[in-house]
């Protein structure tokens, strides 16, 4: 039977938060209500790794962040309280790294490496004569030499040539080319000895296929050992470190060239993560690959130390449909298995995967959709006036961008593709950049990250989508028809396709598809999300801006559907990857009821801004101030700890927007005006707060409880619910580093004692809605709903959902549904539109709602009991609306029969 969690908690394990701090929570966790820690990678990664994504070696706990012996203490004291692990893995790519001792034995034994076909490297790449590319030079190649940048060297690692703090392993060739010199310099008849015994050896070493790792291993060390032979290497070294011409030559005899960083903008011979050099991706779908690489995780799942897996990034596999069933069949049927996958627009999960769902982006977007008004449409009008350059076609600014980042950072990917066509004679070598320019139209208008097709005849949704990526590029690029039309037979048989034919076809379909995700996530999540700043809660992993809102029944038709196909997909609403907290999000949501108002504000303030600077664009400053409605706490601390939390953000997200400033050219002067701006308005100009803090606190009292009803909704639609460190209280985080700060789990725990030892439900409640500011009250809602979800757990994990009617006076300001399995009955509600329902200081309680009711299922209970009170309410039919928020403003009842 496989195992569900009933609630997962997210720890982004690193050296500052170990497993051992873990250990000490789980007594915490459990009386939250959490069943299942859910941990970000714990393999050895780069050091000081903050995140775990750049792992070094997969075939061990990263000894920054514990040991093994740790994770099977944790796994007992686990077990004693029917608990599991969740652990997330990264099949997709490894660190470039000198850590990497895969990937430094492929630099160092070029073809005699037993990995040398563990990375996504193409070594027949004219551009690079069968060398690696290492790009991490500031500067390119010979101006580093000319600066004596680069000094070869050797220890007990052998011989390498050093840059700064890294360190790069010479060839095996280079060996022979040392001892061949020690031997022509030395007068030592000892270091000659030595030199001819270990060059014989050499000579056996290299005779084989591939070289041992351990073998090899050992010749370095007698190599380090032999002292005159030592001396006389260092010796040697010295002389060609001090002549440029000798040290090109060394460099030249290496299977991997040194590169300026930039350079693989233009071209590039390994296959990275998005634009991320020092991340280089794994050809998983080698069933030798894939074998070694997940041999330490199956371990730890046949141990019983894991009970899940989270795929990281499946979109980057070549394979992924066959990746998912030897990851199934590895783990085996009881482990929980989910993907990282973001849907874009009405994209839904492959249905046939063997895998329990994935790990929630598209709930947060539902539910932040549902928490956005439809009126706040009159927003880009507003938009649109304040900020006269904006782009408010939204699709049209998300194709500029794709295609910006295609020719401006992955052009040397697009080239790939390109020759990659040519060399397999899918398209003809004339008219070079005609093709290119189609197959940068096809990859640019391309509407979802991939498709999983492996097999021709696509399916035929896959071919709704290849189809829709073509019309967008014919619309884009009419000039180019003629190519597109050919660039569609490839994803399609032709009459007269020869076997040969065919398997290339299939092989660029593929290929292309782990381009497709790395460009949408380039030129969308981390660059038109930068620039389109109607509203930017929107613009969110998993989310986009042009969906806007939706309607109540609209969210109960993806709830039904999520109930259908995947039941036990995680309910996040916030992750280590968000462009910003669930509460900040939820917050701005607001300013969709309120547009006139918001724009009102929004123009005071711009005016009020100029007094300072004029050089932030009004584009800018409108996301600046949406910034810093979103991540003020409830206590108003305008402190120096913000400013500089808001300084460090903002610079990165003008980086990202690549229109003032960028990563590659900051340009330092506009940074400074923003910080300088920010730091006025909040700490100085009281013009700016006198207009700021009023219309600050009517959102932010909308915006909290709206949080209540968004972390409601998360433990009890279908799906498992998902709780990222330390949401548990008001997440006004930012995007990373600023949703990594430590989390005070003491004040969590304090809080959650004084919620269950409080004898009066009542009184209770009353002092958590007067005093919202510390989140105590959100504490309250999570874990008396996630201990009443594993208290029930067959009702949420197999229950129906059953959306429920509305009626009265406010119908429109309330949705409704019901979960039901074997006689057990549960209802929950949450306000909508609090904004034209209630004044900014009034709670949706009592008589607030008028006639307002819930109608009921035929054969369901009359007599309910409040999660979140002590009386029972009483049904005929329809259960009224001022009955089941008489005391708090969000309901869950649970009845059975």
């Amino acid at each position: 039977m496989t195992y569900i969690p009933s609630a997962t908690y997210r720890f982004q394990v690193s050296p500052k938060f170990k497993l051992r701090d873990i250990k000490k929570l789980i007594p915490y966790l459990h009386e939250l209500g959490i069943s299942t820690i859910y941990s970000a990678p714990f393999f050895t990664s780069k050091p000081g790794s903050e995140h775990g994504y750049d792992v070094t070696a997969p075939y061990e706990i990263n000894p920054e962040v514990g040991t093994q012996q740790e994770l099977e203490e944790i796994a007992t004291e686990l077990k004693n309280r029917n608990m599991g692990w969740l652990q997330d893995i990264v099949p997709n790519h490894m660190a470039f790294h000198p850590t990497n001792k895969w990937l430094m034995d492929v630099l160092e034994k070029g073809p005699q490496s037993q990995f040398y076909t563990f990375f996504d490297i193409d070594f027949n790449h004219p551009d690079f004569a069968g060398q690696v590319m290492v790009p991490f030079l500031g500067e390119p190649l010979d101006q580093i030499l000319e600066q004596n940048q680069l000094q070869l060297s050797f220890s007990d690692d052998g011989l390498q040539v050093t840059y700064f703090d890294s360190a790069y392993p010479l060839s095996v060739a280079t060996y022979r080319y040392i001892l061949d010199e020690a031997l022509k310099l030395s007068s030592d008849p000892e270091v000659s000895k030595a030199v001819e015994y270990l060059a014989q050896e050499l000579t056996q070493l290299e005779a084989h296929e591939s070289i041992n790792p351990a073998s090899w291993s050992n010749f370095k060390t007698k190599l380090y050992k032999q002292a005159g032979l030592k001396k006389a290497i260092e010796s040697i070294l010295e002389s060609i470190n001090s002549d440029s011409e000798k040290l090109q030559s060394i460099l030249q005899k290496q299977h991997f060239i040194l590169s300026h960083w930039q350079e693989t903008e233009q071209h590039i011979n390994y296959r990275r993560f998005f634009t991320v050099n020092d991340l280089i991706c794994l050809s998983v779908e080698r069933p030798e690959v894939f074998e070694q690489y997940h041999q330490f995780i199956k371990q730890l799942c046949d141990q019983g130390l894991l009970q899940g897996l989270r795929a990281d990034h499946v979109d980057g596999l070549f394979d992924p449909p066959t990746y998912l069933k030897r990851l199934r069949k590895l783990a085996g049927p009881e482990s929980y298995i989910i993907v990282e996958k973001i849907l874009e627009g009405e994209e839904q999960l492959p249905e046939r995967w063997p895998i329990e769902g994935n790990s929630g982006y598209d709930f947060l977007a539902w539910v932040s959709n549902l928490y956005t008004s439809g009126k706040g449409r009159r927003l880009t009008e507003i938009y649109k006036r304040l900020v006269p350059n904006s782009r408010t076609d939204y699709e049209q600014l998300v194709f500029d961008k794709k295609m910006f980042i295609l020719t401006n950072y992955m052009q040397g990917e697009l080239e790939n593709l390109l020759r990659l066509l040519q060399e397999r004679k899918l398209i003809p070598l004339d008219q070079e950049e005609v093709w290119r320019k189609a197959l940068a139209n096809l990859l640019t208008a391309w509407p979802v990250y991939c498709i999983y097709g492996n097999r021709l005849p696509l399916s035929k949704t896959e071919m709704e989508v290849v189809d829709k990526g073509f019309e967008e590029a014919y619309k884009q690029a009419p000039e180019v028809k003629d190519q597109l039309d050919h660039l569609h037979t490839l994803f399609t048989l032709q009459p007269g396709d020869t076997d040969e034919t065919k398997h290339d076809k299939l092989y660029f379909v593929m290929r292309s598809q782990q381009f497709t995700g790395p460009l949408a996530a380039k030129g969308v999540e981390d660059t038109t999300f930068y620039n389109y700043n109607r509203l930017i809660s929107l613009n969110e992993v998993g989310n986009s801006p042009d969906i806007f809102n939706l309607e109540d029944d609209e969210f109960h038709a993806r709830m039904e559907y999520r109930q259908r196909t995947y039941p036990h997909s995680l309910n996040a609403t916030a992750t280590h990857d968000t462009k910003r907290g669930e509460g900040a999000r939820i917050r701005l949501n607001v300013l969709s009821e309120l547009p006139e108002e918001w724009g009102q504000h929004v123009q005071q303030w711009i005016e009020i801004s100029k007094k300072y600077t004029s050089k932030p664009t009004n584009n800018d400053l409108y996301f600046i101030f949406q910034t810093m409605l979103g991540v003020l706490t409830l206590d108003e601390q305008m402190d120096e700890q913000l400013v500089e939390r808001l300084q460090e953000y903002l610079t990165k997200a003008l980086r990202e927007a690549k229109v003032k400033t960028d990563w590659a050219e900051p340009n330092e002067p506009y940074e400074e005006a923003v910080k300088e701006l920010v730091q006025k308005l909040v700490q100085e100009d009281k013009a700016f707060k006198e207009s700021f803090l009023p219309f600050f606190r009517k959102i932010a009292h909308y915006g909290w409880q709206y949080a209540l009803c968004q972390t409601l909704l998360k433990v009890t639609c279908p799906g498992v619910p998902d709780v990222y460190q330390g949401t548990e209280f008001w997440d006004l985080s930012l995007v990373d580093p600023d949703n990594r700060r430590p989390v005070d789990y003491e004040q969590r725990a304090q809080f959650l004692q004084e919620i269950n030892q409080e004898k009066s439900i009542n009184q209770l409640q009353e002092q958590l809605l007067q005093n919202p500011a510390d989140g105590k009250v959100k504490l309250y809602v999570l874990a008396k709903a996630l201990n009443q979800r594993r208290a029930w757990q067959p009702v949420f994990d197999k229950g129906a959902y059953i959306p429920l009617q509305i009626t009265g006076k406010h119908q429109h300001h309330l949705i409704a549904f019901a979960r039901y399995y074997e006689h057990k009955w549960c209802i929950v509600a949450t306000p909508l539109q609090l904004a034209s329902l209630i004044s900014p200081t009034e709670f949706a309680l009592g008589e607030v709602w008028e006639d307002t009711a819930i109608k009921l299922p035929d054969d369901a209970p009359e007599v309910w009991q409040s999660v979140y009170g002590d009386e029972d309410v009483k049904a005929a039919g329809y259960i009224p609306a001022s009955e089941i928020f008489k005391t708090f403003p969000v309901a869950f009842l649970t009845a059975t029969i």
